[in-house]
């Protein structure tokens, strides 16, 4: 019984820049919690991811969008790890860090398909593998993955619609003067234009 019970204690952490964070991102965290019956989804935003050229909001702002757009579901929870690290946002090392915190639980890490494919390169990407499950969305109706038996992954499929949202088309459509309306929270977008525009 008391095996049992530690076995069902399973969390998921969600890394991203959230530049900014919208309906897609939501979406795809609550079809995993429920999917995978997690305790909760942990938002982790970066503050200077190692694999994007340039981020558009602070890390102050993206880490306040996601506080906003997260506060309604129990569920979810924000994390500063990452945010308070000077050096770049290695996921091998928030993993490291997280399981000290929880170090009962199954760690799942929730990426999208585009992901799956550059793990490889990811920092410490072999080590990584061996400490986590990932949860891959998936971006394309045709999800084609070849497995490397020189790289194994251990993943699973979240069974979440194809979402084609992006952070980048939503500040494309900012800049344009364009609506945002249902691509991300009300709430944010009110943020962005307090706080941003």
């Amino acid at each position: 019984m008391e095996m049992a019970k530690l076995e069902n204690k399973k969390i998921a952490l969600f890394g991203g820049t959230f530049d900014p964070v919208h309906t897609g991102h939501l979406i795809i965290a609550e079809k995993a919690r429920e999917e995978f019956n997690l305790e909760k989804v942990i938002f982790i935003p970066s503050n200077i991811p190692p694999h994007k050229k340039k981020v558009y909001a602070s890390s102050l702002h993206r880490y306040n969008m996601v506080k906003i757009a997260i506060e309604d579901n129990s569920f979810f929870e924000i994390s500063d790890i990452e945010i308070k690290r000077k050096e770049p946002s290695y996921t091998y090392i928030t993993v490291k860090k997280m399981r000290k915190i929880y170090p009962d639980y199954k760690i799942f890490f929730i990426i999208g398909q585009d992901s799956l494919f550059e793990l490889p390169q990811w920092y410490k990407a072999e080590d990584l593998t061996k400490e986590i499950t990932f949860l891959v969305a998936k971006r394309y109706y045709d999800f084609n993955y070849r497995k490397d038996e020189n790289f194994p992954v251990n993943f699973e499929i979240i069974n979440s619609p194809v979402i084609g949202i992006s952070s980048t088309y939503i500040r494309t459509c900012i800049k344009a003067g364009k609506s945002v309306k249902y691509l991300l929270p009300e709430k944010v977008y009110d943020y962005i234009k307090k706080e941003m525009v």
